[in-house]
């Protein structure tokens, strides 16, 4: 269910973020990263501390980016509530690959939007195969959480012309 909804908060996935970043680098674009803090301030895009805790690696632009965003008092928390709707949503869906851990923060993504009204922003692929893991998309559609995949669309979301 891919929408475009103005009045709609919407939440991050931890791999738009990267895409972004890689994208649009925060060194390079001041103006892009402004209008999506701006977002966050406003309530209008939600970033969630389980997303900011996986960015990982080489990428210090986004580690900073999202610690001042913390700082800041832009970041919202899960709750034990959202992590026990976490855990019953992979219990339906089969979304957490039990070797590597990968892909948790999903399932806590989608309690989160589902609690609070909101649509999720994830650059995910439905899965391919009947038995593959479930995809947020995959996921959102049978719960009718609104997601959205198309950067270009968020871009006018928050405003941005590149």
């Amino acid at each position: 269910m891919n929408v475009l909804n103005k009045n709609k908060v919407y939440l991050f996935d931890t791999n738009v973020l990267i895409d972004l970043s890689v994208w649009l680098p925060v060194s390079l674009n001041k103006v892009f990263w402004e209008k999506l803090t701006e977002a966050l301030r406003d309530g209008v895009w939600i970033l969630l501390d389980v997303v900011m805790n996986e960015i990982r690696g080489d990428n210090d632009g986004l580690k900073d980016w999202c610690k001042n965003q913390e700082k800041s008092g832009f970041i919202k928390n899960i709750d034990d509530i959202h992590r026990e709707r976490g855990i019953e949503i992979n219990s339906t869906y089969k979304m957490i690959d039990e070797t590597s851990f990968r892909s948790t923060v999903d399932t806590y993504l989608i309690a989160y939007a589902e609690a609070n009204g909101l649509a999720i922003f994830s650059r995910e692929s439905r899965r391919k195969k009947l038995d593959d893991l479930y995809k947020i998309p995959d996921v959102c559609k049978v719960l009718n959480i609104p997601t959205l995949r198309v950067p270009k669309v968020f871009f006018e979301l928050i405003g941005y012309k590149n």
